[in-house]
Protein backbone atom coordinates (compact mmCIF):
# COMPACT_ATOMS: atom_id res chain seq x y z
CA UNK A 1 0.00 0.00 0.00
CA UNK A 2 1.68 2.95 -0.73
CA UNK A 3 1.75 6.21 1.96
CA UNK A 4 -0.28 9.30 1.21
CA UNK A 5 1.95 12.66 0.32
CA UNK A 6 -0.26 14.90 0.20
CA UNK A 7 -0.10 18.35 1.40
CA UNK A 8 -2.64 17.89 3.45
CA UNK A 9 -0.85 14.67 5.57
CA UNK A 10 1.80 17.64 5.93
CA UNK A 11 -0.09 20.15 7.22
CA UNK A 12 -1.60 18.30 9.36
CA UNK A 13 1.72 16.77 11.23
CA UNK A 14 3.22 20.36 11.18
CA UNK A 15 0.11 21.56 13.09
CA UNK A 16 0.29 19.20 15.13
CA UNK A 17 3.89 19.49 16.17
CA UNK A 18 3.20 23.32 16.51
CA UNK A 19 0.43 22.49 18.86
CA UNK A 20 2.63 20.28 20.52
CA UNK A 21 5.82 23.29 20.82
CA UNK A 22 2.90 25.84 21.70
CA UNK A 23 1.69 24.22 24.65
CA UNK A 24 5.58 23.77 25.68
CA UNK A 25 6.15 27.03 25.37
CA UNK A 26 3.33 28.11 27.38
CA UNK A 27 3.59 25.21 29.73
CA UNK A 28 7.02 26.69 30.58
CA UNK A 29 6.27 30.38 30.96
CA UNK A 30 3.05 30.21 32.97
CA UNK A 31 4.30 26.62 35.13
CA UNK A 32 7.35 26.73 34.95
CA UNK A 33 9.04 23.15 35.45
CA UNK A 34 11.86 20.94 34.37
CA UNK A 35 12.84 19.19 31.11
CA UNK A 36 14.36 17.07 33.89
CA UNK A 37 11.03 16.35 35.38
CA UNK A 38 9.67 12.52 35.09
CA UNK A 39 6.18 14.33 34.43
CA UNK A 40 7.56 16.10 31.04
CA UNK A 41 9.91 13.14 29.73
CA UNK A 42 6.01 11.14 30.07
CA UNK A 43 4.30 14.09 28.48
CA UNK A 44 6.82 13.84 26.07
CA UNK A 45 6.57 10.26 25.68
CA UNK A 46 3.38 10.54 24.47
CA UNK A 47 3.83 13.41 21.92
CA UNK A 48 6.65 11.17 20.06
CA UNK A 49 3.82 9.06 20.04
CA UNK A 50 1.18 11.25 18.92
CA UNK A 51 3.79 13.30 16.22
CA UNK A 52 4.26 8.76 15.06
CA UNK A 53 0.65 8.84 14.58
CA UNK A 54 0.14 11.95 12.77
CA UNK A 55 3.35 10.95 10.42
CA UNK A 56 1.72 7.44 8.95
CA UNK A 57 -0.23 9.06 6.23
CA UNK A 58 3.56 9.92 4.67
CA UNK A 59 5.96 7.25 6.15
CA UNK A 60 5.26 4.11 8.04
CA UNK A 61 7.45 3.60 11.27
CA UNK A 62 9.40 0.19 10.83
CA UNK A 63 10.79 -2.00 13.69
CA UNK A 64 14.35 -2.51 13.63
CA UNK A 65 14.87 -5.78 11.72
CA UNK A 66 15.71 -8.09 14.24
CA UNK A 67 13.37 -7.34 16.69
CA UNK A 68 10.14 -7.46 13.59
CA UNK A 69 10.24 -11.24 13.52
CA UNK A 70 7.80 -12.90 16.89
CA UNK A 71 9.46 -15.48 18.53
CA UNK A 72 8.19 -18.87 19.62
CA UNK A 73 8.16 -17.94 23.19
CA UNK A 74 5.49 -15.02 22.10
CA UNK A 75 3.79 -16.72 19.85
CA UNK A 76 3.14 -19.61 22.73
CA UNK A 77 1.27 -17.28 24.72
CA UNK A 78 2.59 -18.85 28.15
CA UNK A 79 4.38 -15.61 28.67
CA UNK A 80 1.81 -12.92 27.56
CA UNK A 81 -0.55 -14.91 29.66
CA UNK A 82 1.47 -15.17 32.55
CA UNK A 83 1.97 -10.82 32.39
CA UNK A 84 -1.79 -10.30 31.73
CA UNK A 85 -1.12 -9.11 28.12
CA UNK A 86 -4.69 -10.88 27.19
CA UNK A 87 -6.29 -8.85 29.77
CA UNK A 88 -4.66 -5.32 29.07
CA UNK A 89 -5.75 -6.12 25.23
CA UNK A 90 -9.63 -6.99 26.21
CA UNK A 91 -9.34 -3.70 28.49
CA UNK A 92 -8.14 -1.82 25.33
CA UNK A 93 -10.77 -3.08 23.35
CA UNK A 94 -13.43 -2.84 26.01
CA UNK A 95 -12.99 0.27 26.95
CA UNK A 96 -12.76 4.34 24.97
CA UNK A 97 -8.95 3.65 24.83
CA UNK A 98 -10.06 1.40 21.68
CA UNK A 99 -10.09 5.02 20.14
CA UNK A 100 -6.76 5.75 20.46
CA UNK A 101 -5.79 3.95 16.98
CA UNK A 102 -8.95 2.53 14.95
CA UNK A 103 -6.50 1.42 12.23
CA UNK A 104 -5.07 -1.68 14.10
CA UNK A 105 -8.23 -3.11 14.10
CA UNK A 106 -10.27 -4.98 10.74
CA UNK A 107 -12.80 -3.11 9.02
CA UNK A 108 -13.49 -4.99 6.52
CA UNK A 109 -13.11 -8.74 7.47
CA UNK A 110 -10.14 -10.67 6.10
CA UNK A 111 -10.34 -8.96 3.39
CA UNK A 112 -8.01 -5.93 5.48
CA UNK A 113 -5.30 -8.22 7.20
CA UNK A 114 -2.43 -6.65 4.56
CA UNK A 115 -3.36 -2.60 6.18
CA UNK A 116 -3.83 -4.47 9.36
CA UNK A 117 -0.49 -6.01 9.85
CA UNK A 118 1.00 -2.61 8.31
CA UNK A 119 -0.78 -0.46 11.11
CA UNK A 120 0.15 -3.12 13.48
CA UNK A 121 3.75 -2.73 12.94
CA UNK A 122 3.91 0.58 12.57
CA UNK A 123 2.14 1.29 16.40
CA UNK A 124 4.32 -1.20 17.39
CA UNK A 125 7.29 0.31 16.12
CA UNK A 126 6.00 3.74 18.10
CA UNK A 127 5.83 2.60 21.27
CA UNK A 128 9.21 1.16 20.46
CA UNK A 129 11.05 4.03 19.70
CA UNK A 130 8.71 6.03 22.22
CA UNK A 131 10.60 3.48 24.75
CA UNK A 132 14.24 4.14 23.58
CA UNK A 133 14.09 8.20 23.35
CA UNK A 134 13.05 7.75 27.13
CA UNK A 135 15.87 5.24 28.03
CA UNK A 136 18.82 7.68 28.41
CA UNK A 137 16.87 9.75 30.93
CA UNK A 138 16.31 6.19 32.67
CA UNK A 139 19.92 5.52 32.37
CA UNK A 140 20.71 9.13 34.04
CA UNK A 141 17.79 8.68 36.77
CA UNK A 142 19.94 5.86 38.02
CA UNK A 143 23.78 6.71 37.57
CA UNK A 144 22.25 9.80 39.98
CA UNK A 145 20.77 7.49 42.36
CA UNK A 146 17.16 8.99 41.77
CA UNK A 147 14.55 6.03 42.77
CA UNK A 148 11.60 8.09 43.01
CA UNK A 149 11.25 9.37 39.41
CA UNK A 150 12.94 6.41 38.04
CA UNK A 151 10.27 4.10 39.70
CA UNK A 152 7.28 6.82 38.12
CA UNK A 153 9.09 6.65 34.72
CA UNK A 154 9.18 2.94 34.78
CA UNK A 155 5.70 2.53 35.71
CA UNK A 156 5.16 5.39 32.79
CA UNK A 157 7.26 2.95 30.21
CA UNK A 158 5.15 -0.24 30.78
CA UNK A 159 1.41 0.98 30.35
CA UNK A 160 2.39 3.55 28.36
CA UNK A 161 4.77 1.37 25.73
CA UNK A 162 5.50 -1.80 27.42
CA UNK A 163 2.27 -3.40 27.64
CA UNK A 164 1.19 -1.68 24.08
CA UNK A 165 4.24 -3.27 22.26
CA UNK A 166 3.71 -7.13 23.71
CA UNK A 167 -0.55 -6.59 22.70
CA UNK A 168 0.51 -5.40 19.07
CA UNK A 169 3.05 -8.18 18.68
CA UNK A 170 0.21 -10.75 20.27
CA UNK A 171 -2.39 -9.35 17.97
CA UNK A 172 -0.11 -9.16 14.88
CA UNK A 173 0.81 -12.77 15.85
CA UNK A 174 -2.68 -14.37 16.15
CA UNK A 175 -4.13 -12.73 12.61
CA UNK A 176 -0.89 -14.27 11.13
CA UNK A 177 -2.31 -17.25 12.21
CA UNK A 178 -5.55 -16.96 11.30
CA UNK A 179 -4.61 -15.78 7.82
CA UNK A 180 -2.80 -18.96 7.65
CA UNK A 181 -5.44 -21.50 8.67
CA UNK A 182 -7.73 -19.49 6.40
CA UNK A 183 -4.88 -20.15 3.42
CA UNK A 184 -4.72 -23.69 4.42
CA UNK A 185 -8.50 -24.29 3.99
CA UNK A 186 -8.79 -22.72 1.13
CA UNK A 187 -5.80 -24.63 -0.37
CA UNK A 188 -7.50 -28.14 0.33
CA UNK A 189 -10.35 -26.97 -1.20
CA UNK A 190 -8.61 -26.04 -4.43
CA UNK A 191 -5.91 -29.08 -4.46
CA UNK A 192 -7.65 -32.25 -6.53
CA UNK A 193 -8.39 -35.26 -4.50
CA UNK A 194 -5.80 -37.97 -5.28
Amino acid sequence: MGRMRSPLAWARLIAVAAGYAAAFGAFQRFMPFSVASPWFVSVAMVCVLGLAFMAQPIVMIRMPRPLRVIRAWEAGGRVYRALGVSAYGALLRRTPLRLFNRDVYLRSGLRDTARVFEELEAAEASHFWAAVLVAPYMAYLVLYGMWAPLFWITLAQVLINLYPIMHLRLTRHRLGALVSRRHVRRQARVAPAG
